[in-house]
C-alpha cells in the first residue's frame, strides 16, 4: 500500500499506520462494516497470517513478511500509542486509532 491510501467501503473508518522493518511509516484509511480490527484488516489485504491458540498470529503487514522463530522479529499492534491488551482480531472498530 502507498502512504495516504483508502481501503474499503464501509460505516467506520479506521486511521491504520503501519511502520515497517526499513523505519518508513505509511499511514492508510480502511473503511469496513467489519466488527473487528482485525477482520477489517485482513479483508483489505494489509495483513495476513495463521490462526493459533491465542488468535490471529500476524505474520505480513503491508505485504512485509517477519518470522520470530527465523528472525526475531515480530508485528507489534497498538491502540492509541499504547500497546494493545487484545489481538487485532479480538479488538473491537472504535473510534480510535490503530497503529500496527
Amino acid at each position: 500500500m502507498e502512504d495516504g491510501a483508502v481501503l474499503g467501503e464501509g460505516a467506520s473508518a479506521l486511521t491504520v499506520s503501519v511502520t515497517g522493518m526499513d523505519g518508513k511509516t505509511i499511514t492508510v484509511t480502511v473503511h469496513t462494516d467489519e466488527k473487528t480490527v482485525g477482520e477489517a484488516l485482513e479483508k483489505a489485504g494489509l495483513i495476513a497470517g495463521e490462526e493459533s491458540e491465542f488468535g490471529l498470529y500476524v505474520k505480513t503487514v503491508n505485504g512485509e513478511t517477519v518470522d520470530y522463530d527465523t528472525d526475531g522479529a515480530f508485528w507489534a499492534f497498538y491502540v492509541d500509542g499504547v500497546m494493545a491488551a487484545t489481538g487485532v482480531d479480538q479488538t473491537a472498530i472504535e473510534p480510535k486509532r490503530a497503529v500496527i
